[in-house]
This record gives structure tokens, C-alpha cells and sequence, in this order.
């Protein structure tokens, strides 16, 4: 950030070229992950230099958390003025609290395990998992899909997943761009929030189905309108990260919340009703409209630790490089 006494790219390079002779690349630091962040804090705490980054890092989260917050509530909030969500929408389940401070991914993962039901074959088992950037959210998902697998019979194992919300919005500006190229617009503001907007996105998210794709036997996102039919699965490394969607999905995200989220509340219930856990990993503002007993938020009293964890995330991958 602009505001950092030392930028991010030199404190890096300097704590990385301070100590290089105790950070070589070892076993540890390739093992990445929180092994490797842990021992890079372990490391480098009192040193001056990883100190600042680490401020500066934990306020530029503080910040972007902030802009992020602001941005999905005008979201919802114009989702539900335009009838596409309600207040009442919102999951009336209670939230389990976890404090994650001193805890590994590992035993997070395990203290939500111990919240939840047996696994059932016909039923799944769908779990929210919500908090601020830096809590752990991604590598406690990962570790949290290992333990429900492993709890499943053998024959099952496979029946798990993370949802992701980025194939949605990905459809979606994919489909914005097909429609200005056939009405020859160029402004893909306007379009997207703009007059008439309102319309265009109900009839876009009618192009958009979850459904079983006979060619998988799985439950995919389907795509078919504007000359299109794409299976999510069989584009979303191809087309869906294409110059029809590049650099154009933040403008389609901040205005299609609640259609996502409406979306997201059907693919989800036909998974589960077919047996598959899913855990749904975001922010509050949005996953609160997913009902579920299993709802846990993650946070962590010493917001300082977040920006050590990022700062040594990067130092991590910046050793691996060299």
C-alpha cells in the first residue's frame, strides 16, 4: 500500500535476502500452507522490518474488508428494493462462534466436525463457514473437506465439495458481454445497472440452470441463451476466464448479488438433497441467506496476527521462487 513506511515487494526482498542463510528452502517452507506461515512468524516476529510489512498488511485488510463489506450490502440492499430477496430470506439458524487464535486449521476443522450430524447417503450435509479476511476460512475449508470425506463409507468419499460462487458471476458477465455485443453497447456499467437493468438480469438468470449434465451424471450449472450451451464444468478454464469475462466481473458482481445468492440457495439444496456435503465458504452479508443448523463464524481477537499471516504468506512464496 501507498501508505506503508517500507512497500510490500522491498520488505519482502529485504527479509527474504536478511535471512537467507535460516531460510533456505526447506522441507517447511514447501510444504506451504499454515506449516510454513507458522514457522516464518516463529522466525522472524522481532524483526523490525517484517514488523512493519505485517502492519501493513493487517491494515490493508482491514481496509479492503471494509470496501468489501460496504459494497455487498448496497448489494443486497438494492436485491431486496427490486424484490429479488427479502429480509425474511435470511437463515433464522443460530451461528457457532470459534476463536481461532493459538489454533491450527487442523483443529478448527475438527471442532466444527464434532457439530455436525452422522453423514447420511441420501442426505447431505451443508455447512456455512463466514468471517473476515486472514481467519483461516480457506485452509480450514480444505482441512474440513478432508475430515467429511473421510467420515463418509468408502463408496461415498467422493460426495463432497466447496461451493464457489466465481462460475456463477463468471456466467454471468459472460452472457452481459454476449448481450452488448448483439445490441452493440459498450458500456458495461450502464448495462449492468443502469435503466432496463432490472429486466436483463431476471432474463439472464433464466439462462441459467443447475441441473444433471448427461455427460458427467453430476449436478452442473448450465448455460443456454444468447447462441451459447455450455456445461459450467466443461468452460470454466476456457471461456469463463476469456476475453468475454476478463476484467469485467467485479462491474457484474457488485450488481448481481441477490440473483447469485437466490441462485446459490437452489444449487445447494439439490446437492444436498442428493447426498453431496457442501461446505459455502464468503461473508456474512451474503451467506446469511443460506439456511442451515451447521453455520459457523470464524474470528480471531488479535487482529495483529492476521497481518503476520499474510505477511508470511508472501514471504513464503517469494522464497520458494528464489
Amino acid at each position: 500500500p501507498k501508505s506503508s513506511v517500507i512497500p510490500a515487494k522491498q520488505a519482502i526482498l529485504l527479509v527474504v535476502s536478511h535471512h537467507s542463510t535460516r531460510m533456505s528452502l526447506s522441507s517447511i517452507l514447501l510444504k506451504g500452507g499454515s506449516v510454513a506461515s507458522t514457522a516464518v512468524i516463529s522466525l522472524l516476529s522481532s524483526d523490525p522490518t517484517f514488523q512493519t510489512f505485517s502492519s501493513s498488511e493487517s491494515q490493508s485488510i482491514k481496509t479492503r474488508d471494509a470496501e468489501d463489506g460496504q459494497m455487498l450490502n448496497a448489494g443486497i440492499s438494492k436485491s431486496i428494493d427490486e424484490g429479488v430477496l427479502s429480509e425474511g430470506d435470511r437463515s433464522k439458524e443460530g451461528t457457532t462462534v470459534i476463536e481461532v487464535d493459538g489454533k491450527t486449521p487442523e483443529e478448527v476443522a475438527t471442532i466444527i466436525m464434532s457439530s455436525l450430524p452422522p453423514p447420511s447417503p441420501t442426505l447431505g450435509r451443508l455447512v456455512t463457514i463466514v468471517g473476515f479476511s486472514g481467519v483461516g476460512k480457506g485452509t480450514t475449508v480444505s482441512e474440513l473437506l478432508t475430515n467429511l470425506s473421510s467420515s463418509r463409507p468408502p463408496a461415498d468419499s467422493e460426495k463432497v465439495l466447496a461451493w464457489s460462487n466465481g462460475n456463477i458471476f463468471r456466467s454471468l458477465t459472460m452472457l452481459t458481454s454476449l448481450h452488448m455485443e448483439k445490441e452493440g453497447l459498450t458500456d458495461i456499467k450502464e448495462v449492468i445497472e443502469g435503466e432496463g437493468s432490472k429486466e436483463l438480469k431476471a432474463s439472464m438468470m433464466s439462462m441459467l440452470s443447475f441441473t444433471n449434465n448427461p455427460t458427467t451424471n453430476v449436478l452442473d450449472t448450465h448455460i443456454t441463451g444468447y447462441g451459447v450451451d455450455y456445461w459450467v464444468s466443461s468452460v470454466q478454464t476456457t471461456v469463463l476466464k476469456g476475453p468475454l469475462v476478463s476484467g469485467k466481473i467485479p462491474t457484474v458482481a457488485k450488481a448481481t448479488q441477490g440473483e447469485v445468492v437466490k441462485f446459490v440457495k437452489t444449487a445447494v439444496g439439490k446437492l444436498v438433497s442428493s447426498g453431496v456435503d457442501v461446505v459455502v465458504e464468503g461473508r456474512e452479508e451474503t451467506v446469511s441467506f443460506i439456511d442451515t443448523p451447521n453455520r459457523f463464524e470464524l474470528v480471531m481477537k488479535d487482529d495483529g496476527v492476521i497481518g503476520q499471516r499474510r505477511a508470511a504468506q508472501r514471504i513464503v512464496g517469494e522464497a520458494v521462487k528464489r
